[in-house]
This record gives C-alpha cells, sequence and structure tokens, in this order.
C-alpha cells in the first residue's frame, strides 16, 4: 500500500499538471480506499464514505481527521458533477490528502 500511495502521489501530481480532472479524482479516490482498507483490515472495495463513521469515529480518531476524510470523499463525489478545470484548484487538494494520510498511516487501530 505504501508503494501504491507514493506511485499515486506522483499520478495526482501529473494529473493536476495536465488539468486531468476526471483522473485525479479517481486517483485520489482509489488512493484512499487503499490507505483506508489496508489501516482498517478491509478489502479496498469495500471502502466507502460510510466506513469513516462505521469504522474510525468508534476507536476515537480524532474529529479532526474524520473530517478531512469526509471532505475528501465529498470532494471525489462532487467532482463527477461538478468537474473542477483548474490545475492550480486541483494541486490545491494534494497536500489535503498528505495531510490526511499522514493521519491515518498515525493511527493506532
Amino acid at each position: 500500500v505504501a508503494q501504491a500511495v507514493r506511485q499515486g502521489l506522483v499520478e495526482l501530481r501529473q494529473h493536476a499538471a495536465n488539468k486531468e480532472s476526471d483522473n485525479f479524482f479517481a486517483t485520489l479516490f482509489r488512493l484512499l480506499q487503499e490507505q483506508l482498507g489496508e489501516r482498517l483490515d478491509l478489502p479496498a472495495s469495500a471502502i466507502t464514505e460510510a466506513v469513516i463513521d462505521e469504522h474510525l469515529r468508534p476507536r476515537g480518531v480524532p474529529e479532526a481527521a474524520l473530517t478531512a476524510l469526509h471532505e475528501l470523499f465529498q470532494t471525489c463525489n462532487l467532482a463527477r458533477y461538478a468537474p473542477i478545470k483548474s490545475s492550480q484548484e486541483l494541486a490545491a487538494m494534494i497536500p489535503r490528502f498528505e495531510v490526511a494520510l499522514r493521519d491515518l498511516q498515525g493511527l493506532k487501530l
């Protein structure tokens, strides 16, 4: 999963630079699924926004981390209907994702 996340971050930057909104958010969603699946010992394909409240909240994950994850999932969902076209807007999502990743990777679940 760590390798997939590292490669995925490279892909996110490329998609942002190329203004490839659909690919950017598909990659972001896949990376969220992979990292959450690894941390929760669940298949990545089973990961949806619901796992935040079903699995993370009961384990005492800080509210700020839960909120950040909800926002990332919601942004991915909204992008399907109102794609973000600017490379700056896409690139601005990457640091938010990296913070959420660090929070997840640091959790003792």
